[in-house]
């Protein structure tokens, strides 16, 4: 197949008519010219009279044999129609897997997400760009978690229902959806969606999704921040050396759902948000001036990704999206019961790490575990501060932290 061209063009969302003057030129001396059904319809009839367009096959798939097909049959110089700029999110890869050297020229148009970004008035050297065709619910999080402002690139009315969906699922209410339909068509439509993102009208197989966040995220503030940078109540905060060592243990990966249990502070949780970006947070607190401690340390720490739920364990636990990774820092008396139920909502492989000061209670998790038959592992951490005094140092030592890890 050494003498097979390929021409890619990219073409504006307007269609055929908006191709540069070299694009028109090359579509004169191909044999024939696969297009998108959107681009068909629109063709001006004075193109057909000198060249061979054929549709896209209803599988994106099949294009690869449609193509060979065509030369089979003596079409040597065959073009592709794509949208916008065929090497952004476009169709030069998947032709690439195929026909590594036979595309001859391509010759890009403006992008859709320039388009977008112009209809929506706004500049986008500050967007991120995903696209949603095929990806798993975890890494779509991972990216809206890790995003101010982004592009979501769609294949169907669907991605745009499973974008709203996890959006009212895993409680992010500060986002601004645009939904741009049927671009350059004249049924081009536009839709503006803020929580609880609900939408009336049926949504075009056709669209494009932009989105903008409400917070802004904080500066990085590493691993082990101070103490006394958290707002607290006295005693309710998982000091920095336990901490550290808590977020080791947790094994955090973007994308992840931590519910943090008894969250005092909000510390682990704000601390898990940032290392890496992508988690998100459930810092669960039933006193309401912890609670209110916890709304002002994510703000001072621009933690946007931490969700602060005001509840008892017991009433919430079955409402929140399910865990990757579990943080028992605080249980009120009622630790076997949370653990019993937060490992029922644990997802497999994920992990449940708890901080325990009393004995009784390491004994309640080494027996719930014996009977349930689940394996764990015992940590003990002594945490030692020192202070000065006079023109000598003085040590501080605090209680035994038990840290008990269970795997499911």
């Amino acid at each position: 197949m050494e003498d097979l061209k390929i021409f890619i063009l990219g073409c504006p969302s307007e269609g055929i008519k908006g191709l540069s003057n070299d694009a028109k030129a090359v579509l004169k001396v191909c044999d024939t010219v696969l297009l998108s059904n959107r681009f068909y319809e629109s063709m001006p009839k004075s193109y057909s009279k000198t060249t061979r367009f054929v549709k896209f096959p209803e599988k994106l798939g099949k294009l690869p044999d449609k193509i060979q097909e065509y030369y089979k049959n003596g079409y040597k110089k065959i073009g592709i129609v794509a949208t916008g700029d065929p090497n952004f999110f476009g169709i030069t890869n998947f032709i690439k897997r195929f026909f590594p050297n036979n595309i001859e020229r391509i010759i890009p148009s403006i992008s859709i997400m320039q388009e977008v970004f112009a209809r929506l008035k706004l500049n986008w050297e500050d967007a991120s760009f995903f696209s949603l065709h095929g990806r798993e619910k975890s890494s779509i999080i991972a990216f809206l978690l890790k995003t101010n402002k982004g592009f979501l690139f769609t294949s169907h009315d669907t991605d745009v229902l499973l974008l709203l969906n996890l959006l009212k699922e895993y409680r992010l209410t500060d986002f601004t959806i645009h939904i741009l339909e049927n671009l350059g068509m004249k049924t081009e439509s536009y839709k503006i969606l803020r929580y609880p993102y609900s939408v009336k009208d049926k949504i075009s197989a056709l669209n494009v999704i932009v989105f903008e966040r409400e917070g802004k995220f904080g500066s990085y503030p590493g691993i082990g921040i101070d103490d006394e940078a958290f707002d607290k109540k006295k005693g309710m905060i998982t000091k920095r050396e336990v901490r550290v060592n808590v977020l080791s243990l947790l094994e955090l990966k973007e994308g992840i759902v931590l519910w943090d249990v008894g969250a005092g502070t909000g510390s682990v949780s704000i601390e898990a948000s940032f290392n890496p970006p992508g988690v998100l947070a459930y810092a669960i607190e039933k006193d309401e001036e912890a609670y209110l401690n916890i709304k002002k340390n994510i703000n001072k720490f621009g933690a946007i990704n931490v969700i602060p739920v005001f509840s008892d364990f017991q009433s919430v636990y079955k409402d929140l999206p399910a865990p990757h990774r579990i943080f028992i820092g605080g249980s009120g008396g009622t630790l076997v019961n949370i653990l019993n139920k937060g490992y029922e909502r644990l997802k497999k492989d994920g992990l449940i790490v708890i901080s325990l000061i009393t004995v009784d209670s390491l004994n309640d998790i080494i027996n719930f575990c014996k009977y349930k038959k689940i394996d764990f592992e015992l940590n003990g951490i002594l945490p030692v501060g020192s202070k000065k005094l006079k023109e000598s140092i003085i040590f501080n030592t605090h209680n035994l932290v038990y840290l008990v890890r269970i795997r499911k």
